[in-house]
């Protein structure tokens, strides 16, 4: 045993720092870099048993136990480590490849991914450690790199030079086992190379790997290759952006920062676009009655009123847009609007129902005047209104059968004790949106298992989500306690870029509950964390009775929320705050100082360790190197070379002073016969040239004195 780990130590450690590299690779795409550590525990595990183990049937159970706990700790499941979890985290599995497969999710699920590595890595792992074959597997992890690199758009230049370094280095060294000072220098070589690469920019790296590839990534191009990659892999996950299908929402999602109209304006407020009315238990849908609505208006001037708003309103203010993508919809703010367009042709279809405002083509105007007067109300006001519910064909109350009851039972008890329609409304709200019981996250939010309810599985499992989840969670609740209740969808402020200048994209798209209030229609609630409505700025007027203030469709903190645009049929919504964060900075082009803490720790303490080892291989293989200097570089004669080996032998075999060389060199041959006559035939050599009075240092000797200065180097004393 301690002979086996002396001989894997080397291929342990390397393999070790190559899939703790490649492993976080992984983990960033996931944002699942707070895993990192325990991960680096796993791998290290991992090619422990590889290297101590040397048994295949020993190994298996050992496998088996560091995978079974290592996907327990990056998916507890809020679950405890035992069978019941495994078989919880298996049924999820399978549930998570019926979606991908199915189209319903547009990425690849964690669980999915980080489950498969694990496999692959244990078969490389031992591949490398066990059978020696580090050719293939390195090509493997490369590849891998690529995927990543092709499939996630992120740049892994450096990284990919570094495996293939580290492959070399593994290979070499299984290569000269026996000649440990031609491995120790080939490490040092490799080791300032690896050094001097993770400091080169990644933009002079990925300029010297993209120069040479012109003419095949043209091909490629032409093949219709890059395309795609696009088309099926770009977005490792969804991307933010309006979207008009929400039949299966949940899931993460990456933001996508094309603009989508730019505004001038007075004062900010979110953009509406559509309501959707029919929950499924995955996500929302129109119920197919509301095209029957349909109005038609055309002229340069378009009058937009809400006649089911019968309050007052705010003074009017005048909204320059522009739409910078060529939408059929038109995202317009609450109140009462006349839309003046310069093309006297252009006409609007407004569905009466939801209150959605489309083109009769995506290619009409792009820039409009907005005369806008937006709802005035106070929270007094509201507090007066009893329930009723709206002169509509559609049903605000529906609810699927399959709902679990713990979802009604949530909201009767935080409604129990309120009197108003307004009082339920703001329990439910504020219970999501300021009780601390969920946690806003557009990363972390996770699908709900299969056959489970998505508004449950956000109540009661999850607890974290972004705009989707809240809104829908919110409206749900009012159904199921009686309130009229819809998801409405559209736009945040956006940025103001500029005084009274704002732009919005498609990371601002977001969700929000609308409930129906009698003589003020359908009004806006917020009940996602740090984002804020017209009646969240105000919330305080109902617990004191001391304050009262009319309202508005401005938003008092600047916020961001998107909303899947996949094709496919599963489509999220997600939000990011921008008043208290401040931006990322570009990457820096050193993307060695990039890597995480631990990851750059480990690197450090391995140049170090492999630099500690260069100077001490210097220091013990002193003599033979400076043989190879005298005889390679000064071209010294055998005369002046073997008196400096003799001086080195005598420290090991001591020989008097009458005792003849020839006498000595079969004496020291004796105790040291690793030497197999070359001392012997040296020492032969040097008393010919001697006496025969001949100094020319031919082929052969040379190698002589270089075969006898290395043995002498390796004897201990």
């Amino acid at each position: 045993m301690p002979k086996r780990i002396y001989n894997k130590a080397i291929p342990i450690i390397l393999t070790f720092f190559t899939f703790s590299i490649a492993f976080y690779q992984l983990l960033k795409i996931y944002h699942m870099e707070n895993q990192l550590n325990v991960n680096i525990v796993v791998i290290a595990l991992l090619c422990l048993i590889a290297g101590i183990i040397p048994r295949w049937f020993l190994k298996i159970p050992f496998y088996f136990l560091v995978l079974y706990s290592g996907l327990f700790f990056n998916f507890p499941q809020n679950l405890s480590f035992s069978l019941k979890w495994g078989a919880v985290f298996w049924e999820r599995l399978v549930h998570l490849n019926g979606l991908f497969i199915a189209g319903s999710i547009g990425y690849l699920p964690e669980e999915i991914a980080v489950s498969l590595v694990f496999f692959v890595m244990i078969l490389l792992i031992e591949l490398i450690i066990e059978y020696e074959r580090v050719i293939i597997s390195y090509l493997i992890i490369i590849s891998y790199m690529l995927f990543l690199t092709i499939y996630n758009d992120i740049e892994l230049q450096v990284e990919i030079v570094l495996f293939a370094s580290l492959g070399l280095l593994q290979r070499f060294l299984i290569v000269h086992k026996k000649n440990k000072q031609n491995y120790l220098a080939i490490t040092a070589v490799l080791s300032v190379f690896l050094l001097v690469t993770l400091m080169i920019p990644s933009e002079f790296i990925e300029m010297r790997m993209l120069e040479p590839s012109a003419t095949l990534r043209n091909y490629l191009n032409t093949k219709g290759f890059y395309q795609f990659i696009e088309e099926t892999g770009a977005g490792n996950l969804s991307r933010s952006g309006f979207s008009e299908n929400d039949r299966v929402l949940g899931g993460p999602l990456l933001d996508d920062n094309q603009i989508v109209l730019e505004a001038q304006q007075s004062s900010p407020h979110y953009w509406r676009v559509d309501s959707k009315s029919l929950y499924t238990g995955s996500g929302w849908e129109n119920s197919g009655t509301e095209d029957a609505a349909l109005a038609t208006y055309n002229g340069p001037q378009i009058e937009l009123a809400n006649n089911d708003y019968q309050g007052s309103f705010a003074e009017n203010e005048e909204i320059t847009l522009s739409r910078e993508t060529p939408d059929t919809y038109l995202p317009l703010p609450y109140g009462d609007k006349q839309i003046k367009v310069g093309d006297a042709a252009t006409e609007l279809y407004v569905n009466q129902e939801t209150q959605r405002v489309n083109f009769q083509n995506a290619s009409q105007s792009d820039s409009f005047q907005i005369d806008w007067q937006d709802f005035d109300y106070t929270m007094e006001e509201l507090a007066d209104v009893s329930l009723t519910m709206p002169d509509s064909t559609l049903d605000y109350l529906q609810l699927p059968e399959q709902l679990p009851e713990r979802v009604t039972e949530l909201a009767e008890d935080l409604t129990a004790e309120e009197d108003t329609l307004l009082g339920q409304v703001t329990a439910i709200q504020d219970y999501l949106k300021n009780a601390g019981n969920f946690r806003y996250s557009k990363i972390d939010a996770g699908f709900p298992t299969e056959n489970q309810d998505y508004v449950d599985h956000f109540l009661f499992d999850s607890q974290v989500g972004y705009c989707d989840n809240f809104s829908s969670a919110m409206v749900v609740m009012l159904r199921s306690v009686g309130i009229p209740a819809r998801w409405a969808k559209g736009f945040s402020s956006g940025e103001e870029v500029s005084e009274g200048r704002y732009v919005v994209r498609n990371s601002d798209a977001h969700s929000w509950p609308e409930v129906y209030f009698e003589r003020y229609g359908w009004l806006p609630f917020e009940p996602t964390p740090s984002f804020s409505q017209p009646l969240e700025q105000i919330d305080t007027a109902i617990n004191d009775d001391t304050q009262t203030s009319s309202t508005s469709s401005s938003i008092t903190e600047e916020t961001t929320e998107t909303s899947s645009t996949q094709t496919s049929s599963s489509t999220t919504t997600t939000e990011s705050t921008t008043t208290t964060e401040t931006k990322e900075t570009a990457p820096t082009t050193s993307r060695f100082l990039s890597l995480p803490p631990l990851v750059r720790n480990i690197l450090y303490g391995l140049l170090a360790v492999i630099l500690l080892g260069f100077v001490y291989m210097l220091w013990s293989n002193y003599f033979y190197w400076y043989m190879l200097v005298l005889i390679k570089v000064n071209k010294a004669s055998i005369l002046k070379i073997y008196p400096k080996l003799l001086h080195k032998a005598e420290k090991f075999v001591l020989r008097t002073p009458e005792q003849p060389l020839n006498d000595y060199a079969q004496v020291f041959e004796t105790k040291y016969p690793q030497f197999d006559k070359s001392f012997i035939k040296l020492t032969a050599n040097y008393e010919k040239r001697l006496y025969g009075g001949i100094e020319k240092t031919d082929e052969r000797q040379q190698d002589l004195i270089v075969e006898v200065a290395k043995q002498l180097t390796k004897i201990k004393k």
